[in-house]
């Protein structure tokens, strides 16, 4: 799937991180699912207000790189919603 071109290689790479930290903590997925451009806002992504926010991806079952989720998550984002990874590890449905 190519990657949306109006995302920065950092916005990705903030995006990935801001996953990782809401599959670690209970409190951001639940700030995440109220309100999510409140939550990436507070996590520092600066998200386009021209796009909608993405869907928070389940958790993976397996280890993954920081690598691996930042081009997941860069080039998923032109359908919003779906997140894959080569493994198939992250799906597009948000976590409560």
């Amino acid at each position: 799937m190519p990657e949306d071109p109006t995302l920065s290689h950092e916005l990705r790479t903030q995006l990935a991180r801001f996953f990782a930290l809401a599959w670690s903590d209970e409190s951001i997925r639940r700030d995440f699912a109220r309100d999510p451009r409140a939550a990436l806002a507070d996590a520092g992504v600066d998200w386009p207000r021209e796009l909608p926010p993405p869907d928070l991806p389940a958790q993976p079952d397996q280890a993954i790189d920081l690598e691996s989720l930042e081009s997941s998550a860069g080039g998923a984002l032109g359908t919003i919603g779906t997140v894959s990874c080569p493994t198939g590890c992250l799906s597009g449905r948000q976590s409560a």
